[in-house]
């Protein structure tokens, strides 16, 4: 392979690199439009949370918000 054909290789795959990468950014902001309703619980009804002192929710990934801790009785 010349450098010639190097070059416009690399000049074909940044172009594709340029397309992927937008239609990347197009579809993570898609997931985050249908996400971002998330209600926090599986369809049969079942609460998403996870973790123990933190709770997250399995599906959307945010932090949900708990009761308040109290530090002294």
């Amino acid at each position: 392979m010349t450098q010639a054909e190097r070059l416009a290789r690399q000049e074909v795959l940044r172009t594709v690199i340029q397309r992927l990468e937008s239609a990347l950014l197009e579809f993570k902001d898609e997931s985050d439009r249908t996400l971002a309703g998330c209600e926090h619980t599986y369809p049969d009804g079942r609460t998403a949370s996870t973790g123990a002192q933190t709770h997250i929710c399995a599906i959307c990934g945010k932090v949900l918000k708990g009761r308040d801790d109290k530090l002294w009785g």
